[in-house]
């Protein structure tokens, strides 16, 4: 067989191939025209999905960092009103201290005072008994 016969050979064979066969090839050139546009339709949602995922973990750090802060805040304020509570109470306990000590001074003074008036009371009350018992006598 020579190369002329060949051909014409493969000829008559692909002009006897049945429709089928030609339709077969025209589904499958564009089944593979389908799963490239698919392939390139799934690297879009992923990259999509990528990029949204992205966003929503740098959307949840913000919040967890504004949570810290704000957690912080509140522990500075517990402490600082802590401080200031601690220091009221001091205060509180100083000015009674120095309110019982004022009070003892005054109260002493007034026993004193009273002392000396009852000192007084007990001479006059001595000097009328005296002058009593001498109109007495």
């Amino acid at each position: 067989m020579n190369i002329d016969e060949f051909y014409t050979l493969t000829n008559k064979i692909r002009a006897s191939l049945p429709e089928e066969v030609k339709s077969a090839a025209r589904i499958t050139r564009e089944a593979d025209q389908v799963i490239g546009e698919s392939r390139e339709e799934a690297a879009k949602v992923i990259d999509q999905a990528k990029a949204e995922g992205a966003q929503i973990v740098e959307e949840a750090k913000a919040e967890a960092m504004r949570l810290i802060e704000e957690s912080e805040i509140t522990r500075m304020a517990t402490a600082q009103a802590r401080e200031i509570m601690s220091s009221a109470e001091a205060e509180a306990r100083t000015t009674k201290a120095g309110a019982d000590e004022y009070a003892h001074e005054v109260l002493s003074d007034l026993e004193g005072f009273v002392t000396r008036v009852m000192g007084t009371i007990q001479k006059g009350r001595e000097k009328l008994d005296h002058k009593a018992e001498a109109a007495r006598d």
